[in-house]
């Protein structure tokens, strides 16, 4: 039986071969993420911390919010993936599911939303985040090529584990903004946050391991396209992104910083309060 077969019998049915309930599908993530930041908005009002921020504070609030339930979602998929699945083994390069179909389409859906607000906050604040840009519209693009030649599923849903790190990313954040930077949930939730970084590399390692041991069926059968994007955004997350998102969380474990906002600790350490836009 596939996870998608506990969330509702019809996705275990569905045409998954049919460019148009992929598409009726990524059109349905799209929207609930975006009514999972509007909830977030009308639920976070009244709250005295989300008062006090300023507007980009806010956007970034909610985005948290947003990207937090997606973590715990792709959390649930690549552990499902890695140790219960059992038939993308069969074909490392072809092989599909319709829990991978279901996982693949609700991430584009996902990433269109964040890469959508992640260009309207840059272009408005004019500000530019190279690491973050470069890993989410890269995966946006790499789902995207996915979803379209019907390959590489293997992988893609075993990647989804790395977003495990997100949900405790998130709430570091949000109890940054609550000035709960030196409580015991928040140490405890940053000490598990470090950790679900190293973890991130054994997964990231361990792709490179199922490479080395498939390596005749993917070099012969994945298509180029596929394989570029696939293995240019590993080399960068296993080499650059983690080792880079570890060292900086490690540190701010020890010395808690907000570095989104750093105009915004600057003044709050001269005024001792945040100026709101």
């Amino acid at each position: 039986m596939g996870l998608v077969e506990y969330i509702h019998p019809s996705l275990a049915t569905a045409d998954w071969e049919q460019l148009n309930v992929k598409l009726n599908y990524i059109g349905l993530s799209f929207a609930f993420f975006c009514a999972v930041y509007g909830a977030s908005s009308a639920v976070s009002s009244p709250l005295v911390t989300y008062k006090n921020l300023r507007t980009k504070e806010k956007i970034f609030w909610n985005l948290a919010i947003v990207r937090a339930v997606y973590g715990i979602y792709c959390t649930v998929f690549g552990l499902w993936a890695i140790f219960v699945d059992t038939e993308l083994e069969h074909d490392v390069v072809f092989a599909t599911t319709p829990t991978s179909h279901f996982a693949m389409c609700t991430t584009v859906g996902f990433f269109i939303f964040e890469c959508s607000m992640i260009l309207w906050s840059d272009i408005y604040y004019k500000q530019f985040n190279l690491l973050l840009n470069l890993h989410h519209w890269l995966s946006l693009i790499a789902y995207s090529t996915l979803i379209y030649v019907k390959s590489t599923h293997f992988f893609g849903t075993r990647g989804l584990i790395l977003e495990m790190s997100t949900p405790f990313s998130c709430l570091c954040w949000t109890l940054l903004k609550a000035d709960m930077a030196h409580t015991l949930l928040w140490k405890a939730n940053q000490f598990i946050l470090v950790h679900t970084f190293h973890l991130r590399s054994v997964v990231e390692f361990s792709m490179w391991y199922w490479t080395y041991n498939h390596w005749d069926r993917i070099w012969s059968a994945m298509p180029m396209p596929m394989f570029a994007l696939f293995y240019t955004q590993l080399t960068l997350v296993a080499f650059v992104m983690t080792p880079y998102w570890t060292y900086k969380k490690t540190v701010q474990m020890i010395n808690p910083v907000d570095w989104n906002f750093e105009d915004s600790n600057k003044h709050k350490a001269k005024n001792g309060s945040v100026k709101r836009e």
